[in-house]
């Protein structure tokens, strides 16, 4: 009986020491930390149950605000729900170093697909923006069309969580669309931006956030905001031919000519042939002075792309500029030829401001001429080769070629007049051609043109007082003559 009795207490007492155990581990473990506990059973459900799980883990960091694994499990959570702001909140928190090492290489991935994720979205609400924008000036041209598109600006609306904002169905005419639109515009403005700075927080490493929201603010006419982004943008993609170009451009509207021409210098070191670094250079060239650098400039596009109109206007521009800077000098030099008409160093002096004034003609003279041939309705082209013809012939001497110089520039603004009949600058000068020939009747037809057009255009009142001295008309003259000096 005792040895009986002996062993139920050994049995016993054997089976109470494993279960007296798993009680202490049990209760050990909850006392650890039970809110984790039951959030990581939760996220094991299928599906897993999130709202559950983001209590029990509120309930842990509770317990433990800094428990690196709760935040861990909370920011995994939002990842899922596409909550991005408190995603990033969370794996703030998190100490890296309080997680497990593949914890950690989730976390890094988690933000790596998110970047992408966030980026994308950017980059389609900004096209949705740009369509609306687009709507928004077809219906003001015609709000007949507004059916076709209603159901895509409900889509719009509904997708950013903006339906009850608007009432699309109750819109009869473009004066009741146009706040909406512009409503719904600015919205998708405000949450483009949004994207791309979330994406910065996501990964500031990568430059395409950088660049798209430059973009925007550039769109926006922020351009000093826009130049910080795109020197980050720059900073991070040096040698990115897109980023180095975006930002060059925005530097130039900015008129930093200096930084800008430093962009297209390196731009052009790795692509010589690249036209649109090489237009923007010289028109910096231009812009700081330099003529001869943005000729040589013109003259390279030309050599890259012989059929390039604007840059054989653009030269002929600076041509023209050199040559009526001339004109004041040659007319000194002719007075005083008059005067000392034995003077051999004032006669050489002369001769020699003529020929550098003719080669700049001729230079001038055919890059307008190359322009109109390349494309014949450049209206600009040809009154600018009424201009050149304007200029030589009020410092030639009256005769026959003075006269044909007139003629010719009569034949380039009537041209203009031709491509653009409401072109009323050219209608002017076209007066002043006709005046300078003597046809008075004839610039009279355009010169009133012009006043009807402007009446407060006191260059051409000054011309019609001429005009209509030499016609005979005594009073319409004596009014002219008072327009042109009010």
């Amino acid at each position: 009986m005792i040895i009986s009795t002996m062993r139920k207490s050994k049995s016993r007492w054997f089976f109470i020491i494993p279960f007296f155990w798993i009680i202490i581990f049990v209760l050990g473990c909850g006392t650890k930390n039970p809110g984790l506990t039951s959030a990581k059973i939760y996220l094991k459900l299928t599906p897993p149950d999130y709202e559950k799980a983001i209590q029990q883990l509120q309930v842990a960091l509770k317990q433990d605000p800094e428990n690196a694994e709760a935040h861990f499990l909370l920011g995994k959570i939002y990842a899922e729900k596409k909550m991005y702001k408190q995603m990033l909140q969370e794996f703030q928190k998190t100490k890296k170093e309080k997680l497990k090492p593949k914890q950690r290489e989730e976390l890094q991935q988690i933000k790596k697909q998110k970047w992408t994720e966030v980026l994308n979205s950017g980059i389609r609400l900004s096209k949705r923006r740009k369509v609306v924008a687009q709507y928004k000036l077809e219906l003001l041209t015609d709000f007949s069309r507004y059916s076709e598109y209603e159901d895509s600006l409900k889509a719009f609306s509904a997708d950013l969580g903006e339906a009850n904002r608007f009432s699309w169905d109750a819109y009869e005419m473009f004066s009741q669309a146009k706040p909406a639109l512009e409503d719904l515009e600015n919205i998708l403005e405000e949450k483009t931006i949004d994207r791309y700075q979330l994406a910065i927080l996501l990964d500031s490493t990568r430059y395409e956030s950088f660049l798209n929201l430059a973009a925007e603010y550039v769109r926006k006419e922020e351009v000093e905001t826009a130049l910080g982004y795109y020197r980050k943008a720059y900073e991070l993609k040096p040698e990115d031919s897109h980023v180095m170009n975006d930002y060059a451009v925005t530097l130039l509207s900015a008129q930093k000519f200096e930084e800008a021409l430093a962009l297209y210098e390196r731009i052009l070191d790795k692509d010589p042939t690249n036209v649109n670094a090489l237009v923007n250079s010289a028109m910096i060239y231009a812009q700081k002075g330099e003529a001869e650098k943005a000729q040589q400039t013109y003259s390279r596009i030309i050599s890259i792309d012989p059929e390039y109109s604007d840059a054989y206007f653009n030269r002929g521009l600076l041509f023209l500029a050199e040559a009526q800077a001339k004109i004041p000098i040659l007319r000194a030099y002719q007075d005083s030829v008059e005067e000392n008409p034995k003077d051999q160093k004032l006669l050489l002096r002369h001769r020699s401001a003529r020929e550098e004034y003719d080669q700049l003609f001729v230079k001038a003279e055919g890059d307008f001429r190359k322009t109109t041939e390349i494309d014949p309705d450049d209206k600009d082209a040809f009154f600018h080769l009424g201009l050149i013809y304007v200029g030589r012939a009020q410092i030639l001497d009256k005769g026959e070629e003075q006269k044909e110089d007139f003629n010719r520039a009569e034949e380039f603004f009537k041209k203009c007049l031709k491509i653009d009949p409401n072109d009323m600058e050219s209608a002017k000068y076209l007066g002043f051609s006709l005046i300078s020939q003597s046809k008075w009747k004839e610039a009279s037809s355009f010169l009133e043109q012009v006043v009807e057009s402007d009446p407060t255009d006191r260059e051409a009142w000054g011309y019609l007082a001429i005009v209509y001295a030499r016609l005979g008309k005594k009073k319409e003259a004596e009014e002219a003559l008072k327009k042109s000096a009010r």
